[in-house]
């Protein structure tokens, strides 16, 4: 893939400063009741979010999207499986959370704390001004990649171990072309396409 550098497709880390990780994007597990292989838990600050269950394996058991006016409440009877460690997967829009499920004998418990979280990014496209936003906790590496609709590589961050990170990029200065942002964090890959006004 040929790099373009044509246009200043990056406009700068600190151009615009937001505050996209505040309030509402943090979302808590409260453990309510656990009683023999049955698990209660409410899922605070959230009204939507992917739940999953999976083995140490990574073999997903159960999965439910959640979409709810209020708080969200479950109840999980784990009486189907056997003994072993497990994790509770909790998605919502900008991060996922893993909890420990441990099933010993007759009984169950789901810990209130989670065992990893990973950000997602966050792109917000203002009339062509696409702003990334990550918030990466353990400064592990990330990449972002921008690609033209033929597939070109416009952008290469190299490797970024910030703890927030940061890109503006003007896509307005090609008429009628399509970007696709591309991040890498870890073993988990973000894409989102934008057209150019």
């Amino acid at each position: 893939m040929k790099k373009i550098s044509k246009f200043g497709l990056m406009l700068g880390v600190t151009l615009l400063t937001m505050n996209l990780y505040a309030g509402t994007l943090d979302f808590t597990l409260d453990v309510k009741k656990e009683q023999g292989k049955m698990v209660t838990f409410a899922l605070d600050k959230m009204n939507k979010i992917d739940l999953s269950i999976y083995d140490t394996e990574g073999k997903m058991i159960h999965t439910e999207k959640v979409d709810s006016q209020k708080n969200i409440n479950r109840t999980y009877d784990l009486r189907a499986l056997p003994e072993g460690t497990y994790f509770l997967e909790a998605e919502s829009d900008t991060k996922i959370s893993r909890y420990e499920i441990s099933v010993v004998a007759a009984t169950a418990s789901l810990s209130s704390n989670p065992i990893s979280e990973i950000y997602k990014p966050t792109f917000v496209n203002k009339k062509g001004l696409i702003q990334v936003s990550f918030l990466n906790l353990d400064k592990s590496p990330v990449n972002i990649k921008v690609y033209d609709k033929a597939n070109n590589e416009v952008y290469d961050s190299d490797v970024l171990l910030d703890q927030d990170v940061k890109k503006v990029f003007n896509i307005n200065q090609i008429n009628d072309e399509e970007y696709t942002f591309v991040m890498t964090y870890k073993d988990k890959t973000y894409t989102k396409t934008f057209a150019s006004n």
